[in-house]
């Protein structure tokens, strides 16, 4: 192909198709790689466990992973334990509780989404007028002893 050129710019032209070529193909190899070694909820824990003692009013909340899925618990003013699921409805970003965040021109519990500026009240209901469509989904909290125990169990009403 290259034979009519000298032998230092045949050896460079090969030496930049081949670098091409590489790294037209690299991304589709290591996506194909990351797709077939994804193991999904078998990869992580079906539960988790937030001592109670490391609630505090100074640090009010914890971030927790369960089943690969991240999990905000959180401790609301008058010593009432909660738990969501962290993830932002709008486009999958972590969400984080802020004990004072502005909402309808007031200062009040909520999750805050830094990456479009989400936000929601402190029951996970998306706050009208931010990026948000849908609400986080309130989970199962279960006491044992100085530990909270967490699923991806939504909470019922009756509970």
């Amino acid at each position: 192909m290259f034979e009519h050129l000298p032998l230092k710019r045949r050896r460079l032209l090969c030496g930049l198709l081949v670098g091409g070529v590489a790294a037209f193909v690299g991304p589709f190899v290591y996506a194909a790689g990351k797709f077939l070694s994804y193991q999904g909820i078998l990869s992580g824990n079906a539960t988790a466990s937030v001592p109670i003692s490391q609630l505090t009013e100074a640090n009010s909340s914890a971030l927790v992973e369960v089943e690969g899925e991240p999990v905000i618990v959180v401790r609301e003013p008058g010593d009432n334990l909660r738990a969501f699921t962290a993830t932002c409805t709008h486009l999958g970003c972590t969400v984080n509780y802020r004990p004072q965040l502005l909402i309808g021109g007031s200062l009040a519990p909520g999750f805050y989404c830094r990456c479009h500026g989400g936000k929601f009240d402190a029951n996970g209901v998306n706050v009208p007028g931010t990026p948000p469509d849908a609400p986080l989904t309130e989970l199962k909290l279960v006491q044992q002893g100085g530990n909270l125990i967490v699923s991806l169990v939504p909470r019922t009403s009756k509970t």
